[in-house]
C-alpha cells in the first residue's frame, strides 16, 4: 500500500484524526500534540519508513529538512477538510475512498466495487472517467468551498 501525495492541513480535530486513521494513517506524534493546529500526512518513500502516518505540530518545521525527500513536496489544503481528506486517500493500490470525474461528473468511491460505477457511466453516458488528480481536486474542492 503506497499513498502518493504528502499534504497538510491548518485544522486539527479529533474527527480529522479519525478519518486519517480509517483511510490507513497512523498517529506519529505523542500525545502532548493534540492541540497542535497542523496535521501533516504523508508515506515516507524510503526503505524503512514505509509505514502511512500523520504528524500533529504547530509549525512549518516538522521534522523534514531540505535534504528530505519529502521537502517541497506537500500539498497546503489549508483549512478545507474535504480537500486535505481526499487528496490524503490518494494511493496506487486501490481506488477505496477516492474521487472520480469526467470533469463534470463527480463521485466518491467507498466500499462499493468502483470499476461497476466507471463502467455504468461509461456505458451509459460514453464519459471517460478517470480518477481526479491533485489539481483536478484542489479546483474541485475550490469551487464547492467558494458556493
Amino acid at each position: 500500500m503506497r499513498f502518493t501525495t504528502p499534504c497538510f492541513i491548518r485544522n486539527n480535530t479529533e474527527a480529522l484524526r479519525k478519518k486519517l486513521e480509517e483511510l490507513g494513517y497512523f498517529n506519529d506524534s505523542p500525545e502532548w500534540t493534540n492541540n497542535c493546529s497542523i496535521i501533516w500526512a504523508y508515506q515516507y518513500p524510503m526503505k524503512g519508513f514505509d509505514t502511512p502516518v500523520y504528524v500533529i505540530a504547530d509549525s512549518f518545521d516538522i521534522p523534514f529538512d531540505k535534504h528530505s525527500a519529502l521537502c517541497g513536496k506537500f500539498v497546503d489544503c489549508g483549512t478545507n477538510e474535504e480537500l486535505f481528506l481526499a487528496i490524503a486517500a490518494l494511493r496506487d493500490d486501490t481506488d477505496k475512498y477516492q474521487w472520480f470525474t469526467d470533469g463534470d461528473l463527480w463521485f466518491k468511491c467507498g466500499d462499493e466495487v468502483c470499476n461497476e460505477n466507471i463502467e455504468y457511466y461509461l456505458n451509459k453516458y460514453g464519459r471517460k472517467i478517470h480518477k481526479a488528480s491533485v489539481n483536478e481536486l484542489i479546483e474541485h474542492f475550490k469551487t464547492k468551498e467558494e458556493q
